[in-house]
């Protein structure tokens, strides 16, 4: 009997699927704004609706159903994934901004930006989405804008690389309707 399980559990290991882990890049690729000195300070603070702030990436089947795939992982949580992103893409478009993200040292910061992710919609094989929603506080001049949005990207393939690439184009798309709102 013991030796029955033993090879079931054997058997079960060897099926296993391995994980595939994802992450979300700067876009677009290898361009840069040069820096400038000085920089102004940008606290950015960006939030995901805990459903979709998880490892596993998450596809839309239909209007009211999701998949969620368990062997094709985020690297790092999807929330900090994406505020990494859109920091480093802020940075690539404005190199007179010097983005930190909410709990670094940031009780100077000139700007604050607050990014509410309200959806996010992946499709294999078709687009990405993303509904942001933010508000940027310039504390120098009072200027409060608030503003959303639905961001798209075409899939450039079936593959969980292809998803996590249009996510990282939505993002950056994001990061240029921000950036056009900063003096």
């Amino acid at each position: 009997m013991a030796a029955v399980c033993f090879l079931g559990l054997v058997c079960a290991c060897a099926s296993s699927r391995p994980d595939h882990f994802y992450v979300l890049s700067p876009q677009p690729p290898g361009v840069s704004v040069p820096r400038t000195t000085p920089a102004t300070q940008v606290l950015l603070q960006l939030t995901l609706p805990s459903w979709l702030d998880r490892p596993q990436m998450i596809l839309d089947t239909s209007t009211d159903a999701i998949v969620i795939l368990e062997h094709e992982r985020w690297a790092a949580p999807l929330g900090e994934l994406a505020a990494q992103t859109l920091a480093r893409d802020i940075e690539r478009r404005r190199g007179d901004l010097l983005v930190n993200q909410s709990g670094s040292r940031t009780s100077g910061a000139a700007v604050k930006i607050t990014v509410d992710v309200v959806q996010i919609s992946l499709h294999r094989g078709a687009r990405a989405g993303m509904e942001a929603h933010w508000r940027i506080l310039e504390s120098q001049s009072g200027r409060d804008q608030i503003g959303g949005e639905v961001f798209s990207a075409p899939l450039s393939g079936d593959g969980s690389a292809a998803v996590a690439s249009a996510l990282s184009e939505c993002v950056g798309l994001l990061a240029d309707r921000l950036v056009g709102q900063i003096r």
